[in-house]
């Protein structure tokens, strides 16, 4: 395992750690980590691939965790960044560096989101999402989105614009910085989510994308993605081969899994056995 930096098209830093396997890899795997989460997170997930035989990449979006190198205010930190410019500039930099491996992609959240604003997602063998949707407000139910119109409408757009960031402690994860906070905010209000500044649909590359996805969708996960919202995600990947797999808390012996549950290392015998199998059958 080491840390390393690689510089996007446009010349941001990100900050990424490599787990190498012993002996030649069976494959390449880059997990994508949710909003506001840094990639330390998802560290016993990548050391459990590392040792099936998978060259794994976690990294943090533009700041985000050790990724945080600009002002907070700065224009460049957008959510739509995140796609075009930090996941595609790690995939160039997989390509480069490991060009005779199959890379495939494990997205939590967001991270399912934004593979369809990188270019180069045509290099991928497979996606497998966790939890991964449309941020809409309108796909969770009646009971939630009071609350939710409150949070999109009202305090990102609010509290951003004042303070300059997202207080994280309001959502469970890192400070998110004014400008993306306020576009993650513009696309939870808008029917089509992902959209340009005039609110039209902003689909670039989510076509270009044509091999295997698999979108788990968590039964237990109601706050965060629930099915509905999976499903309008899921749509927007027309030409993808794709399905999506329920999982429910029981069937792995659990009384919860949640939003955030499914990365924890004791899932190491049971969830994570899932993704494996999966990744196997891609590779």
């Amino acid at each position: 395992m080491k840390d390393f930096t690689l510089y996007t098209q446009d010349g941001t830093a990100i900050t990424a750690t490599l787990f190498n396997p012993i002996g030649p890899a069976r494959a390449g795997i880059i997990i994508n980590s949710a909003t506001a989460v840094g990639r330390h997170y998802y560290r016993a997930f990548a050391h459990f691939l590392c040792e099936q035989g998978y060259t794994v990449i976690t990294y943090d979006y533009r700041g985000i965790g050790d990724s945080i190198t600009k002002p907070l205010r700065d224009n460049s930190l957008t959510m739509k960044a995140w796609g075009e410019q930090d996941f595609n500039g790690v995939i160039a930099w997989a390509d480069m560096e490991f060009p005779a491996l199959n890379w495939h992609c494990i997205g939590h959240s967001v991270g399912g989101q934004i593979i369809g604003l990188a270019k180069l997602n045509t290099k991928l063998a497979s996606v497998y999402l966790v939890a991964a949707q449309s941020g809409n407000w309108r796909n969770w139910g009646l009971i939630s989105q009071p609350k939710l119109w409150l949070i999109w409408y009202l305090l990102i757009p609010l509290l951003s614009r004042v303070l300059g960031y997202f207080p994280g402690v309001l959502m469970g994860g890192e400070n998110l910085p004014e400008k993306i906070a306020r576009q993650w905010g513009q696309w939870c209000r808008n029917s089509h989510y992902i959209c340009d500044e005039s609110g039209q649909p902003y689909r670039p590359y989510f076509s270009s994308l044509t091999k295997k996805m698999c979108f788990v969708q968590l039964t237990d996960d109601h706050a965060f993605a629930p099915m509905k919202a999976v499903k309008q995600l899921h749509s927007f990947y027309d030409k993808a081969d794709k399905s999506i797999v329920k999982i429910s808390p029981e069937h792995f012996g659990q009384k919860n899994i949640g939003h955030f549950g499914y990365f924890k290392k004791h899932n190491e015998q049971g969830l994570w056995q899932h993704a494996l199998r999966w990744i196997e059958a891609c590779a």
